[in-house]
């Protein structure tokens, strides 16, 4: 084996590494001191950085929120009973389907209905009609009457002004035939006056010539007091009086009075027959509508929502008043969220409060404020003096009651999106509720 020969002092290192290489029968190449590249210092700093962002942010949201332990989506559900008993005969409704208001949900059909009141008040509609049909006939009647007995009226008072007329002439005739024998036994009077003064005649012949005068003037005097009466008497007939009677007693001007006041009480008789028999003919119709519906009747949805529950089916015989289904009011929902009691103290009436739900495809958030805080939650009867004893090692929660916002109550709102689409408004759905307590200066700075 040669000796190891021992190098000058004046090479390098290098050719010592070199010959001890070759004596181990090896080769090793030079490797120089490793430093860090600036790519590791860049990322160790923005991981540094990510933490203590992450850590700043999480500081913060225990500062300034409480997160619920647990929360549930409630909602307010209309009960559908039925108004009548009958078999249920369609059913347009599914569970889970979206309902919109007045829109039909069940037909109900009982065709035992009774039909006793529609027939009694056919019955009546009938003699109502028959008594209407006798007045209108008795009025007819009664108006021919009057044209004829109105005829009479007007041939009485013209024939009795003719008749008065005729005798006013006989009268006046005879009233100038005895004014001139009136005439005569005054010249007769006159001239026995004279021959008696004279006593040319006798006292007899004196007295009768007297006696003669005072006839006639007594026949004019009666003749001029019958003349006076029948012109008193052509007046009454033209102002439709009459001041003697016939010999049955009968007036065609009485008469007319007396029919016109009997044809105005039977055409208000017929007026109120009329009122009466249409008030039963709107009473008969609501009676047949009434039968119809107890026949067929129709329930329609008394709100907008989805169908929640459904009870009925064809087929089925239901009683009156049983419940048919339950519909979820959509636009009437609320949150109720558990807090732990710890945390309740930086919770109040109003606060803000952000609702992200659980089993959706799409996470759905949801905003809204606290309505209501009750505590005491399993451990207390509101309105006994016993308090329920529980575990000291149970953790104890508070109900917080969330009020949501309008605008997320509404079937149209974006985080309200596919609300109708079987998912029953999401009544039911769990969640986590943060809400939003306070905001320090501290981080308002940053």
């Amino acid at each position: 084996m040669p000796m190891f020969k021992r190098p000058p002092a004046s090479q390098p290192t290098k050719t010592v590494n070199n010959q001890l290489s070759s004596i181990h029968g090896l080769k090793v190449l030079y490797e120089p001191k490793s430093v860090r590249s600036l790519a590791s210092n860049a990322a160790m700093i923005l991981i540094s950085a990510a933490l203590l962002s992450w850590s700043f942010r999480f500081m913060k949201a225990q500062l300034t929120t409480v997160n619920s332990v647990d929360a549930v989506m409630n909602g307010m559900l209309t009960d559908i009973r039925t108004q009548q008993e009958g078999v249920i005969s369609k059913v347009t409704a599914k569970t889970g389907q979206s309902i919109n208001s007045e829109e039909l949900l069940f037909v109900i059909e009982n065709q035992r209905a009774s039909q006793l009141q529609a027939q009694e008040i056919s019955s009546r509609l009938n003699q109502q009609e028959a008594e209407l049909r006798q007045a209108q006939e008795r009025l007819a009647h009664k108006l021919s009457l009057l044209n004829i007995v109105n005829r009479d009226a007007v041939n009485q008072e013209r024939l009795a002004v003719l008749e008065n007329q005729q005798n006013q002439k006989q009268l006046l005739s005879d009233l100038k035939g005895t004014k001139s024998r009136y005439q005569l036994a005054q010249l007769n009077y006159k001239r026995a006056k004279l021959l008696k003064s004279e006593g040319a005649i006798a006292e007899a012949s004196f007295d009768t010539a007297e006696i003669e005068l005072k006839q006639r003037e007594s026949e004019v005097e009666s003749l001029q007091a019958k003349l006076a009466a029948l012109q008193v008497n052509q007046d009454a007939v033209r102002n439709g009086l009459s001041l003697s009677r016939t010999r049955s007693n009968y007036d065609p001007s009485i008469r007319l009075v007396e029919l016109q006041l009997q044809i105005a009480e039977d055409q208000q008789g017929i007026e109120t027959l009329k009122k009466t028999v249409q008030g039963t003919k709107a009473e008969f119709g609501q009676a047949k509508k009434d039968l119809q519906h107890k026949q067929v009747a129709t329930i329609k949805s008394p709100e907008s929502g989805v169908m929640w529950r459904l009870t009925a089916q064809p087929g089925k015989f239901v009683q009156q008043g049983e419940s048919l289904g339950q519909i979820a009011v959509c636009n009437q929902r609320w949150v109720d969220a558990w807090v732990d009691e710890q945390k309740v103290q930086s919770l109040k009436v109003g606060t803000p409060a952000e609702i992200k739900l659980n089993g959706t495809a799409s996470s759905v958030t949801l905003t809204g404020k606290i309505s209501v805080i009750r505590s005491g939650i399993g451990r207390l009867s509101a309105g006994e003096d016993t308090v329920v004893a529980m575990m000291p090692n149970l953790p104890r929660h508070t109900q917080v009651h969330i009020t949501l916002d309008t605008e997320d109550t509404e079937p149209s709102s974006s985080s309200s999106e596919n609300m109708h689409n079987g998912n029953l408004c999401y009544i039911g759905y769990t969640g986590r509720v943060i809400f939003k307590v306070r905001s320090t200066s501290f981080f308002a700075g940053f």
